[in-house]
């Protein structure tokens, strides 16, 4: 078989694929969850850590990756080169209640499909969705939302290490990672005057104290407590096997003095306002 042949067969089979993905979203009724729950804040947060305890809940379904991979509605940081920087476009990611935005009938009938309907709530988490809490609450009834927030100098020092821009031949900047962490937050803070549920969670706490905080959340979500739940137990965070404990240190330990005087002039009053300790 020639080349020619073997290009044409697999845009066939790409054409087919996408036809019968079309025809399924079609024919797949609308969800109706007690409520969505959306998991927020910025990059390198422990959203993947708390949403992956969240899902071992008897009463929640989550999907299996970041709503925003599994729906071509909502654009994606690094197809528009921007990876773990949405604030660098923020125009392009940012809605609220005014805005028409993408089609979101189409995106919960994608979601349905990855969705344990037998559970009575369901969990998203991507930390684009941030700047876009006021939409979603519009268009998913009923919502609510967890904020998690974590150490800025930890954070920061995360995008750093983890993004790859493939138009830099090195990372991000650590001014554009701490403005990152701080404008994920004071988005946050505008919009929760128009949040009808908002509750913020500190990754430290929930490092520290694992069940209490789990079982807050629970609270704020009126489910039921975890009934045991092992600290010391493994669990698969960004592909590695670890019993859940607090990495600052770890990561705050990679920061030179200088890059600790630029966090602190970009976001040192945020991290005052969560209460973190100012490093000189």
């Amino acid at each position: 078989m020639s080349l020619e042949s073997v290009s044409i067969l697999k845009r066939i089979r790409e054409g087919l694929g996408s036809i019968h993905r079309e025809i399924k979203i079609y024919f797949t009724p609308e969800v109706d969850p007690r409520q969505w729950v959306f998991l927020v804040g910025c990059y390198n947060s422990g959203t993947t850590l708390l949403a992956e305890l969240l899902s071992r809940h008897p009463e929640i379904s989550s999907l299996p990756t970041e709503g925003h991979f599994l729906t071509n509605e909502f654009i994606k940081d690094y197809e528009i080169g921007i990876p773990r920087m949405w604030a660098e476009r923020e125009e392009v990611f940012r809605l609220t209640e005014n805005d028409d935005g993408p089609d979101a009938e189409r995106i919960k009938r994608e979601w349905r499909m990855r969705l344990d309907l037998s559970k009575p709530v369901f969990l998203e988490k991507s930390p684009p969705n941030t700047p876009r809490v006021r939409w979603l609450q519009k268009h998913f009834k009923p919502a609510r939302f967890i904020a998690i927030v974590r150490n800025g100098y930890a954070v920061t020092e995360g995008i750093h290490r983890k993004a790859d821009p493939k138009d830099r031949p090195e990372s991000w900047s650590i001014d554009m990672c701490a403005r990152q962490w701080r404008r994920s937050y004071e988005l946050l803070h505008e919009d929760e005057q128009y949040l009808e549920h908002l509750l913020w969670v500190k990754y430290e706490d929930l490092a520290r104290d694992t069940e209490n905080e789990l079982n807050r959340i629970c609270d704020f979500m009126e489910i039921s407590h975890f009934e045991k739940f092992d600290q010391d137990s493994s669990f698969r965070i960004h592909e590695r096997d670890e019993s859940i404990r607090d990495l600052n240190d770890e990561s705050i330990k990679r920061l030179t003095c200088d890059e600790l005087a630029i966090i602190n002039e970009v976001a040192g009053d945020y991290l005052i306002r969560f209460g973190y300790e100012i490093l000189d």
